[in-house]
């Protein structure tokens, strides 16, 4: 049971903008000689400890392999975080979202935003006991990244039906990967594993041997299927990719800085 303590309603919601202001407020502006990256890490499912631990082993590995130390955030909904981490709702992505445009060179810079959680088409689950029951939607998403005003954007979902977040998200500026296609499901999300499946594949693998996206999506694509085969899961998911015709070059220019030894 992911009980939290005893708290009015408005002292933990007050509780909690504090954090999100304090955790924007520690992040470190870019340099004005290169590009950075930003990595914003969304688990808003309180019931299984499954994404907030693959969140959190993210964050690692973006601040690893893609220099994101001193500017990467989470927003995590789950009893052991939630006295030390902002919490994941709509508003919160949201207001991270719009901080984060502000700090960043809205031009120059590059977002890398992973969100995981249940699914269904067009929209993610989102559930904190006490406090709120309601999902972010692939629209909503949307229109809060698009008044961020932040150009760069990789968004990456992992949730069952998780392709259908692409009509909405897709755009010149923007690669989208996700861990299933539209109409199905997704695997990995028990409570007792440290990673889904697409999230294992791409982070913990893929991404832990090149740090080119589109690479790493194959190895991982590739990955879950032989996965899924070997514990018989059918209909596959099918991981789905779209690279947008205007960031695929501007990945490609930060693949090779950040390849550099």
């Amino acid at each position: 049971m992911h009980c939290l303590p005893r708290l009015r309603q408005q002292d933990r919601i007050s509780l909690d903008a504090a954090m999100l202001d304090a955790a924007v407020a520690g992040l470190q502006p870019p340099r004005p000689d290169r590009p950075e990256v930003y990595f914003l890490g969304v688990a808003p499912y309180a019931a299984q400890g499954v994404f907030m631990r693959e969140t959190q082993s993210i964050q690692k590995i973006m601040d690893e392999r893609f220099q994101t130390t001193g500017r990467s955030l989470t927003l995590i909904n789950h009893k052991n975080t939630y006295a030390s981490v902002p919490l994941a709702n709509r508003t919160s992505v949201d207001i991270a979202l719009q901080r984060l445009g502000r700090i960043m060179n809205p031009d120059k810079d590059l977002l890398v935003m992973y969100l995981t959680s249940h699914g269904s088409p067009g929209e993610m689950s989102v559930s904190m006991p006490g406090l709120w029951s309601q999902s972010i939607t692939a629209k909503g998403l949307r229109e809060s990244l698009d008044r961020s005003g932040i150009k760069h954007r990789v968004v990456i979902v992992s949730a069952c039906y998780s392709g259908s977040f692409i009509a909405d998200l897709a755009e010149p500026n923007t690669a989208i990967l996700t861990a299933s296609r539209a109409d199905r499901t997704s695997f990995g999300c028990s409570d007792e594993r440290d990673w889904t499946y697409f999230g294992d594949a791409l982070f913990n693998h893929a991404l832990r041997e090149t740090v080119s996206l589109a690479t790493a999506f194959e190895k991982a694509k590739a990955l879950v299927a032989a996965w899924e085969a070997k514990q018989g899961l059918s209909p596959a998911s099918e991981p789905q990719a779209a690279i947008g015709a205007e960031i695929a070059p501007y990945l490609a220019a930060l693949e090779a800085r950040l390849s550099q030894p």
